[in-house]
């Protein structure tokens, strides 16, 4: 089964993302962009993830390998 080109552009998500940055929203919030079939392209906003400290990250494989 062959793929249906999509309705939205490359060229229309960035004119997208370039709108909501001149109307104020940091990058920071821009958290991804929904596409729906109709050709309708959203932009997802949220507040900014923090990745977790390496220190408090276990990883089971790090008993085995000894760093």
């Amino acid at each position: 089964m062959a793929r249906r080109s999509s309705a939205v552009t490359q060229a229309a998500i960035a004119k997208l993302i370039k709108g909501a940055l001149a109307a104020g929203i940091y990058k920071e919030h821009i958290i991804g962009v929904k596409l729906d079939r109709d050709g309708a392209a959203t932009l997802l906003f949220g507040e900014q993830r923090k990745p977790a400290p390496e220190k408090d990250q276990v990883n089971e494989w790090d008993e085995v390998l000894q760093k």
